[in-house]
């Protein structure tokens, strides 16, 4: 579907605020950026007016600021806020995971280690895709994890800081590929753990997935 039709299915407000957010999270936009209105428009295909209206609710939602007589901004990545997340998500996972062992579908823990193994031999290759498939996977985990921890709260949590949280994902690929490795080495042993259905590793495995998040927030404010 390209840009014409998805603007047609919804109000162009709601395509720009997607589509701008999107390129946000994703770090298309660096935190600190200033954006142009115009180019904006132009880039997205839609009106000022449009434009303007999109930009006003990711204002809202804390990822943009507008400055009068100065222009909009991404904000910055906050290291604390990001530093906070993580210990929310280390609470919150480990036990998520806890829960998740004992119920999740054999089935589904099965095609998440077929495909984690796939992608493992593909990891010398620093493509987008690659990077983008290594996102998919990591999210594909987590949330299989929520669906089978039975505990809906959760995953309401979480998603209410997605937007952060994936913006300290990007970020924690970006410029270190020694985490993109690590990164799947710790999937790997969370995956692992859930197939064999062993509690005490999937709680260490996430843990130290979570923690090793965190670790990389605070080295980027060396």
């Amino acid at each position: 579907m390209n840009g014409v039709e998805q603007v047609k299915s919804k109000t162009r407000s709601d395509f720009i605020y997607e589509r701008l957010k999107e390129d946000i999270v994703n770090l298309y936009y660096k935190p600190g950026e200033k954006l142009s209105e115009a180019k904006i428009a132009e880039r997205y295909g839609v009106s000022r007016d449009s434009t303007r209206k999109g930009i006003t609710r990711l204002a809202q939602e804390g990822l943009l600021i507008s400055r009068p007589q100065y222009g909009t901004i991404v904000c910055e990545l906050s290291v604390k806020q990001g530093k906070d997340v993580c210990d929310i998500r280390l609470l919150l996972e480990t036990y998520a995971v806890k829960l998740a062992v004992e119920k999740i579908d054999p089935s589904i823990s099965v095609k998440l280690m077929e495909d984690y193994q796939r992608l493992w031999k593909k990891l010398d290759d620093d493509s987008p895709e690659t990077v983008n498939a290594i996102y998919d996977l990591d999210d594909r985990m987590h949330d299989a994890i929520y669906n089978a921890c039975g505990n809906e709260m959760v995953p309401q949590i979480i998603h209410s800081y997605s937007p952060i949280i994936r913006r300290i994902q990007v970020a924690n690929m970006m410029g270190h590929n020694e985490r993109k490795r690590g990164t799947m080495f710790e999937m790997g042993n969370i995956i692992a753990a859930l197939v064999d259905k062993d509690v005490r590793a999937a709680e260490a495995a996430m843990y130290v997935h979570i923690n090793n998040i965190k670790k990389t927030v605070e080295k980027n404010t060396d």
